[in-house]
């Protein structure tokens, strides 16, 4: 039956009109593979269910997916482990997307994901590095191959910056402002850009990559990519997540390590410098400032610190100890 625009009513037809809307979006390749891994398995659970055509999809029936993804164990990983609540959450943000999409088309009166419940995710990150660790990883790229100050450039970035891995890989090199000491930060998360001030070591590393490493790492005059790879190309991110991994060995430090460890690094160095959590909201691009305070742990000693100079039944213990 065809749509207000013609199409196909299918759900295979439906899944590659989604697809090609993301792709006009400029959405990241993350987000499209994630609609092409769980559309397909929302299709298969609706048919076991009956359910044929996309537009007797009910509340009921996506509460029954959600389900479905809690209950069955993950295809990989130790037997019987389930997804994640992280993972169950993303996923049906696909779901949430391709029903979105299906109503502002007109395939569908009334959008059934409107009101889907997700588990709530709030976790700590899973790796932040110490400021020694972020030291060493910083120094340790070559300062004279060409590749070695791409990758010191990229690291100082990531760190100095608290840019995401995408946000990243899109930079062009009209996006630095090296005499502001500037990022602009276009389309990052909610489709939002900004301006994202550079630290010291971060312009002095991607000034020197400017000026020796990309004008020979460039094979065409009219490319505004700003990390190439060998060949002269944009970065993906198998090759950044390669870059990072290879220079955490050279480091010596220990246990994977993945490109948003560098963000979640620098918010919890900068609120141990007692950053407001208001600026790092800012820098971090967060809409939300309950997103920001995950990264406010602090360790027991941080708290004992604290308590001992700020308790009132600690100061005159602190007097007593001076005489």
């Amino acid at each position: 039956m065809p749509t207000r625009e013609g199409g196909d009513r299918s759900l295979g037809a439906l899944l590659n009109a989604y697809l090609v809307e993301l792709r006009a979006r400029g959405v990241s390749l993350f987000l499209e593979q994630r609609a092409r891994l769980v559309l397909p398995r929302l299709f298969a659970h609706l048919r076991e269910q009956g359910v044929l055509d996309v537009r007797t999809v009910s509340e009921a029936h996506l509460i029954a997916f959600a389900r479905h993804l809690a209950a069955v164990p993950k295809k990989r990983g130790p037997e019987g482990a389930k997804l994640s609540p992280g993972t169950q959450s993303c996923y049906l943000d696909s779901v949430r997307g391709f029903f979105a999409f299906l109503e502002k088309r007109g395939v569908i009166l009334r959008n059934p994901a409107l009101e889907l419940p997700a588990p709530r995710v709030l976790r700590l990150p899973r790796r932040v590095l110490s400021e020694a660790e972020a030291r060493r990883l910083m120094n340790a790229p070559s300062r004279v191959s060409l590749l070695g100050q791409r990758d010191r450039a990229i690291l100082e970035t990531l760190y100095g910056t608290g840019i995401r891995r995408s946000e990243c890989l899109r930079l062009d090199v009209t996006d630095v402002d090296l005499d502001q000491e500037l990022l602009f930060v276009r389309n990052g998360k909610g489709k939002k850009d900004r301006l994202v001030p550079l630290t010291g070591q971060a312009r002095a590393a991607l000034d020197r990559y400017l000026r020796d490493a990309r004008p020979e790492l460039v094979k065409d005059s009219r490319e505004v990519v700003l990390f190439l790879s060998k060949h002269g190309r944009r970065l993906g991110p198998t090759q950044l997540y390669a870059i990072l991994r290879t220079h955490v060995r050279s480091a010596g430090i220990k246990g994977p390590v993945f490109p948003h460890a560098m963000r979640h690094s620098y918010a919890t160095h900068l609120l141990k410098g007692k950053a407001s959590i208001r600026h790092v909201q800012e820098l971090l691009g967060h809409q939300s400032l309950q997103a920001t305070a995950l990264y406010t742990r602090v360790d027991v000693e941080d708290l004992r610190e604290v308590l001992m100079r700020c308790h009132p039944r600690e100061r005159p213990r602190q007097r007593t100890r001076r005489r």
